[in-house]
Formats: structure tokens, C-alpha cells, sequence
């Protein structure tokens, strides 16, 4: 994988995610605190005030995923509901059969990431929700396997419908991302590291993978879509004469048959022949 562009300091802290405009701050700034606000209404009718503070720092961190990042992987439906269900089961499970309260959090927490993986549903506030089932005093202990489904459940549905309404008026932030509209059936010449990170801020979305990453994933996609994973196909401003018939032309439909939503077109040139016609 290539390195981030910059001196040994950039590499090291890595790329800051996207720059956005105020009217995407807005709007995450809007549906958060709409649906923090229901969130936290519901944790203290049931849990009491004290209680709802740890269920509600859960559903923060929930929030900036789903206001914040709604495009990203770990942000869509299955991640962020499953992932909150299955944490909340696996730290129930600790608090009810691990009795040291340390060991019972880190068992918890490691569960939950476990659980979560195998169940491909990784959401990072669920290590939150499955620690809080641990710690979070007499009022959530009490419930017992009843915190699955209220708090958990009930508060996680919350951020979510609001996630949908408060994005869905914005054509490019619809939550989740199933909502998009269709991308358009246009082709695209040869792209660089520098086209792929300027159409992640067309987007107007932060998108949790650095340019680099990017960059590298557009190249093995290339290779594995010519039929040769293990080629290294060069993704960079080289022209091809259509009529040529040199280099090679790409095209990938999203779906199948009349289902299909999209294609996209990729013009890829082998670096050696193309320095040999040179």
C-alpha cells in the first residue's frame, strides 16, 4: 500500500477525514440532537437519570455514525442495529456470569467485538452498549436480558428512523445508503489518486477509508475485474486511443439484467506496453 503523501509526521498521523461545507454540518448537527434528545427521553423513563447517562453515551457515539458518517460501512442498518443487539446480549451475559466486574468488562467488551465480527455486523458503539450492560449499576442489572430490547433496541430504532428522515430530503446523504439514487451510466476515462480523493468531496460525505486506501483498493478491483488478481495494473492519467484497441476497457454493471443500477467503465493501460510504444 502506498504511503500518505507528506513528511514523516503526516505519515504518521494520518489524512483528517473530509472537509465539509456548512450545510452538511447542519444537518448532522440537526439530526443528532433530535435524536439524542428522543434517545435520552426514553433511557430515563426507563432506567431513571442516573442509568440513562450511560445508555445515552452509548447512543452518542452511535449518532455520530449515523449523522456524522451515514455512507460508511459501519453506519448502515445490519452494522448499526445487529451490532447493537448482539453487544447488548453478550454483556448481559457477562454481567449475569462473570462475578469480578473487571473481568466481566473485558469479557464483554472482547465478546462483543467477537460476536460482532462473526456476525458481520461490527459497530464500534457496541463495545460501548455491551460494557455499559456490565457497569452500568442496579437499574440495568435489573433488567437482565429485558436490556436487549429497552433500552438497546427501542433507542437504537430511534436513531435510526430519525437517521432516515433527516437525511432522506438530501439526495447525496440518503441514509442508508440503499436510499441513494442510482448512479448514472457513465463511463470514466483513467483515473489517479488525485480524481478518486476530489470524487469523495464531490460527495459531500465522510467516507471512513483514506485516500491511499482508496487508491489501492481502486487497483486491485481493476486487476481482479481483467481476471488476474495478482497483477498490478496501473490506476493514472494514460490516453487511449479507442481504435486502437490497446490497453484494456473495464465494464461492471451493478445488479443484473433490466435490475441493473448502475456501470462503470475503467481504462486501464499496462505501464510496459505503454512505455514500449513510447
Amino acid at each position: 500500500m502506498s504511503q500518505p503523501s507528506g513528511g514523516p509526521l503526516a505519515r504518521l498521523i494520518g489524512p483528517g477525514t473530509t472537509r465539509l461545507g456548512p450545510a452538511e454540518i447542519a444537518v448532522s448537527l440537526a439530526g443528532a440532537l433530535v435524536g439524542i434528545a428522543a434517545v435520552h427521553a426514553v433511557s430515563t423513563a426507563i432506567l431513571g437519570p442516573e442509568a440513562a447517562l450511560f445508555m445515552v453515551a452509548s447512543m452518542g457515539a452511535a449518532a455520530v455514525l449515523l449523522f456524522g458518517v451515514p455512507h460508511g460501512a459501519l453506519s448502515q442498518p445490519w452494522p448499526a442495529i445487529g451490532g447493537q443487539v448482539v453487544s447488548a446480549a453478550v454483556g448481559v451475559t457477562a454481567a449475569m456470569w462473570v462475578p469480578d466486574p473487571a473481568l466481566a468488562a473485558g469479557v464483554a467488551v472482547g465478546g462483543a467485538i467477537a460476536a460482532m465480527q462473526i456476525a458481520r455486523c461490527i459497530h464500534p458503539p457496541g463495545g460501548a452498549t455491551a460494557l455499559i450492560a456490565v457497569i452500568g449499576g442496579p437499574e440495568v442489572h435489573a433488567l437482565g436480558y429485558a436490556y436487549i430490547v429497552a433500552p438497546v433496541l427501542l433507542n437504537t430504532l430511534i436513531l435510526f428512523a430519525v437517521a432516515v428522515v433527516a437525511n432522506y430530503p438530501f439526495a447525496w446523504r440518503r441514509y442508508p445508503i440503499g436510499l441513494a439514487p442510482p448512479a448514472q451510466d457513465l463511463p470514466a476515462p483513467p483515473l489517479d489518486r488525485d480524481d478518486l480523493a476530489e470524487a469523495v468531496r464531490d460527495l459531500h460525505v465522510v467516507v471512513d477509508i483514506t485516500p491511499d486506501e482508496l487508491d489501492t483498493l481502486a487497483r486491485r478491483a481493476v486487476a481482479r475485474a481483467a481476471g488476474d488478481p495478482g497483477m498490478s495494473l496501473p490506476v493514472g492519467r494514460r490516453r487511449v486511443e479507442a481504435e486502437t484497441g490497446e490497453g484494456l476497457t473495464i465494464r461492471k454493471r451493478h445488479g443484473e439484467g433490466d435490475d441493473a443500477s448502475g456501470q462503470v467503465t475503467l481504462n486501464v493501460v499496462d505501464r510496459e506496453e505503454e512505455d514500449h510504444r513510447r
